[in-house]
C-alpha cells in the first residue's frame, strides 16, 4: 500500500534519513499487505514450529531488518484508480487501532495481537481488489488460502470467523472484539465500502462504551496522529500529485535504484571466478546472484532424490539468518510433473500454488516459484527455486525464462568443471599413492630423492635417506595369512606417518620395504629418528598381536651422489642391519 505514489510522496517528504529499524516497524504497522507477506515468511513450515500468537514486533524480530526493507522497497504504483484500495487501507488501520484499544480493556486478546488481527481482518476484500488492480490470482475459498499461508491458529480462527458467516455475527471472543473495532472504525468515518447498518450492528455488541460517537472521534484523531508521524495526511493529495510522480525516489528507504548488470556480464562473472573450491561455494554464489542480479526475494538450492521423490534443501538465500529445520519435502503430483519436464527440456518452469495446499510451495510459503534445472544428467539433479512472494511481484515467464535457464546452465557447468577437477586430482593422487598404506609409491619416492638431491647440491644443506624393511615378513604372512600381513603394513605406515615431520617424504618402496627422505637432516639427527622408528614399529606389533620388527639403513647424501648411488648405500646399510640380527638400524660406512 505504501508504494502508492501519493503515499510514497508523503512519506519521502517527511523522511530525512534512510530507513532504520524503528521507522521500518512504524511503516509495517500501516501496511496490511507487507505485514501479511512478512507473517507468511515468519510462519513458513521449513523454519520449524513457531509461536501460536504473533505480534508485529515479534514478526519484525524473527525476519530481520533486511527482510523488512526488501518488503517495503517496492516500485512506485500510480495513484490513479486506487481510491478503493486507499479506502480499504484506512479502514484496516482504523480497525487495528480500535482493536488494540478495546483489547486493553478486556482479557480476551493481547492488545498487539488484536492490532495484527484488525489490520488483516479485511483480507478477502484485499484479495478481490488486488486481483482488479494488480492481476494477482487467489482463486478458491478464502479458508484454503488461510491454510496455505500458515497463519497462526488464533489469527486464523478470527479471520475465518469474521469472513465465513453470511449473517456477520462472529462466534469467537476475538472475532467479536474485531467486529466491534470495525464498527468503531466505521463510526469514525473509515468504512470499507460495504453496505452495512451501523445502527443494527451497534445493538449486537456490548464492548463499545455508552458514548460510541465520542470513542469514534478519539479514534479518528488517533488515526490522523499515526499517519502524520510518517508524513501522511488524511486530506486529498491535490491536483498536481500525479505531475510530481516522476520525481519520486524508487524505494521507500531513500535508497538509490540499483543498476543491475546485464545477464551476460553476471554469467561471465560467475564463470570467471577463481573461488570455486567446493560445491557449497557454487550453491552460495548461484543463489546470491539470483537475489542480487535477477531481482528475486528468495532462492533455494535443492536436490531431487529420484528414488524417494523428495526434495532436499542444500542452501538458501533470503536476506535472513534463520536456518531451515525441515529439509526433506515431498513435491505435489503437479510439481513433480513440472520438475520432470524441466529436467527433460533443460529449461526453467513456473510452479504455481494449488489448493488444497500441498507440496513444495506450500511448505516454503510461496505462491509461485521459478524452478531452474541444474545438472540434469547427474544421478541426483538439482533445482534453483526462486520466488518474489516477499515483494509481491509476479514472475513473467516469457521474459525471465531465458535468463533463468542460462543461470542454471552456468551453475551446471561450474559443478561439472569442479567434478572433473576433483576426478583429475583423485587420478593424480592415485598415480603417486599406494592404495594399501595410503603412502606415496616408489615413483613419487624416487622423484622426491631427485628433487632433494638437486636442492642439496645448490644449498649444501644436509640430506639423509632411510631404507626400512619389515623383518621376516614372508614368515609372518605364512603364519598369520596375507590379510594380517596387510594389517602389519598399514600399522607400520601409520606409525611412521605419526613419527615423521610434515616436511619428510615417506613412501612404500616395494613389498614390505619403505623409503624415507629427510631434507635438512644431519646423520646424527637421522640416527635418533631411526632408533625411534624401529622401537615404535616393534611396539605397534605388540599392540596388534603380530611379531612386527624392522631393519633400517641410513645414508647421507654426498656431492657426487646420484639417485642410484644414494639409494644403493642406504640399501647396503639396511642389509647390514639384517646381517647383524634385525630390529636395528645401521649407517652407511662412507659416513664414518
Amino acid at each position: 500500500m505504501l508504494a502508492l505514489s501519493d503515499l510514497r510522496r508523503s512519506i519521502q517528504r517527511k523522511a530525512t534519513e534512510p530507513l532504520n529499524a524503528t521507522r521500518a516497524l512504524e511503516l509495517l504497522h500501516l501496511d496490511p499487505l507487507v505485514t501479511l507477506r512478512l507473517l507468511r515468511l515468519a510462519t513458513t513450515p521449513s523454519y520449524g514450529k513457531q509461536a501460536t500468537a504473533l505480534t508485529l514486533p515479534m514478526i519484525a524480530n524473527m525476519v530481520g531488518e533486511a527482510v523488512i526493507r526488501r518488503a517495503l522497497d517496492v516500485p512506485v504504483v500510480a495513484t490513479a484508480g486506487a481510491e478503493s484500495l486507499r479506502k480499504l487501507w484506512l479502514h484496516s488501520i482504523a480497525t487495528a487501532l480500535a482493536a488494540r484499544a478495546l483489547a486493553q480493556g478486556t482479557a480476551d486478546l493481547d492488545p498487539e495481537a488484536a492490532y495484527l488481527a484488525g489490520l488483516l481482518h479485511d483480507l478477502p476484500q484485499w484479495l478481490t481488489l488486488l486481483a482488479e488492480h494488480a492481476g494477482s490470482q487467489h482463486a478458491g475459498p478464502f479458508e484454503n488460502w488461510v491454510r496455505h499461508w500458515h497463519l497462526p491458529l488464533p489469527l486464523s480462527e478470527i479471520l475465518l470467523d469474521l469472513n465465513g458467516k453470511s449473517d456477520g455475527a462472529p462466534n469467537t471472543q476475538g472475532g467479536t472484539l474485531i467486529r466491534a473495532a470495525e464498527l468503531l472504525a466505521e463510526l469514525a468515518g473509515f468504512d470499507d465500502g460495504l453496505s452495512r447498518s451501523p445502527a443494527a450492528l451497534l445493538q449486537q455488541f456490548a464492548l463499545l462504551d455508552s458514548e460510541p460517537l465520542f470513542a469514534a472521534e478519539q479514534l479518528r484523531r488517533e488515526v490522523e496522529h499515526v499517519l502524520d508521524a510518517v508524513g501522511i495526511s488524511l486530506a486529498p493529495s491535490g491536483t498536481n500529485a500525479e505531475v510530481a510522480d516522476a520525481k519520486l525516489q524508487p524505494t521507500i528507504g531513500n535508497l538509490a535504484a540499483p543498476v543491475l548488470p546485464s545477464t551476460p556480464d553476471v554469467l561471465l562473472g560467475l564463470l570467471g571466478s577463481k573461488r570455486w573450491k567446493s560445491y557449497r561455494s557454487i550453491f552460495m554464489e548461484g543463489t546470491v546472484a539470483a537475489l542480487r542480479h535477477f531481482g528475486f526475494d528468495r532462492a533455494l538450492y535443492v536436490t531431487w532424490m529420484r528414488a524417494s521423490g523428495c526434495v532436499a534443501v542444500r542452501y538458501k538465500a533470503d536476506l535472513s539468518s534463520r536456518r531451515m529445520v525441515e529439509r526433506w519435502i515431498a513435491p505435489s503430483a503437479g510439481e513433480t510433473e513440472k520438475l520432470a519436464d524441466a529436467l527433460a527440456t533443460e529449461r526453467a518452469v513456473l510452479l504455481s500454488a494449488t489448493l488444497p495446499a500441498a507440496g513444495l510451495l506450500h511448505h516454503f510459503g510461496m505462491d509461485e516459484a521459478l524452478a531452474i534445472p541444474i545438472n540434469r544428467t547427474f544421478a541426483t539433479p538439482a533445482f534453483l527455486l526462486l520466488d518474489r512472494t516477499l515483494s509481491a511481484r509476479n514472475i513473467d515467464l516469457p521474459i525471465e525464462e531465458g535468463p533463468a535457464t542460462l543461470l542454471g546452465l552456468t551453475i551446471s557447468l561450474l559443478n561439472e568443471n569442479l567434478l572433473l577437477k576433483r576426478r583429475q586430482q583423485r587420478a593424480q593422487k592415485f598415480a603417486v599413492t599406494d592404495p594399501l598404506t595410503r603412502l606415496f609409491n616408489r615413483r613419487h619416492g624416487v622423484l622426491a630423492v631427485d628433487q632433494e638431491l638437486a636442492r642439496f647440491r645448490r644449498s649444501s644443506r644436509p640430506l639423509t635417506v632411510l631404507m626400512i624393511d619389515l623383518d621376516e615378513f614372508k614368515k609372518l604372512n605364512d603364519a598369520f595369512g596375507h590379510l594380517m600381513g596387510d594389517v602389519a603394513l598399514r600399522t607400520t605406515a601409520d606409525v611412521m606417518r605419526r613419527t615423521l615431520r610434515k616436511s619428510d617424504t615417506l613412501c612404500r618402496f616395494g613389498g614390505e620395504e619403505f623409503l624415507v627422505v629427510l631434507p635438512d637432516t644431519e646423520p646424527q639427527d637421522a640416527s635418533i629418528l631411526a632408533a625411534r622408528l624401529f622401537i615404535a614399529i616393534e611396539a605397534s606389533g605388540h599392540t596388534i598381536g603380530l611379531p612386527t620388527t624392522a631393519s633400517i639403513g641410513l645414508a647421507s647424501a654426498q656431492m657426487d651422489d646420484t639417485i642410484e648411488s644414494l639409494l644403493a648405500r642406504a640399501d647396503r646399510a639396511l642389509y647390514a642391519s639384517k646381517s647383524l640380527g634385525r630390529n636395528r638400524f645401521s649407517v652407511d660406512a662412507a659416513i664414518d
